[in-house]
């Protein structure tokens, strides 16, 4: 999938809850923002620089921002990521949703270029394909990952809920 395509699905599935709320567009990213006092709130979804991979598929993260203007990633007083707003509940089915998209890969052949590089890289490269078996912890940097359509709308719709909880825990930071 193109970022242009995990943008376009999140857009379409998060988008109204936020212009529900108050959001509106903002210039980077997928980014919405809205006026908190004298500050901004920006929550924005950023598709890993990594890239796609036809066979591990790729991954992205959820930011909040309170910062004296609406651009993201500029004067923070409060940047998190969506991880850190979690319950350890919610972390568990993050975990769960994980799991799901990681079980759903088919592994490459074994001519792939990745698993010829060293035995360090291949090594590397095939802990993708492996479960999370462990819950994540406090603190875990989470980027959520996909390879097909279904996954990146299954991670909005377990986004969605947590949204007013982690806008409003963000904006109660500032």
């Amino acid at each position: 999938m193109k970022s242009t395509e995990v943008y376009a699905l999140l857009k379409s599935e998060l988008g109204p809850w936020f212009k529900a709320s108050g959001f509106k567009r903002a210039d980077s990213f997928l980014s919405w923002s809205r006026p908190h006092g004298e500050l901004h709130i920006t929550v924005w979804c950023q598709v890993s620089r990594d890239g796609w991979d036809d066979y591990a598929g790729s991954k992205f993260v959820v930011e909040f921002q309170l910062a004296r203007e609406p651009i993201v990633g500029a004067g923070a007083k409060r940047r998190q990521r969506l991880a850190s707003l979690l319950t350890v509940e919610q972390r568990e089915s993050a975990r769960r949703i994980e799991n799901n998209v990681i079980s759903s890969l088919k592994k490459p052949p074994k001519t792939h270029p990745t698993l010829h590089v060293s035995p360090h890289v291949t090594q590397w490269y095939l802990a993708k394909y492996d479960a999370v078996a462990a819950p994540y912890p406090d603190g875990h940097d989470l980027w959520l990952r996909y390879a097909r359509p279904e996954h990146v709308s299954h991670w909005a719709q377990f986004i969605l809920p947590l949204l007013p909880g982690c806008v409003s825990a963000v904006e109660a930071g500032g």
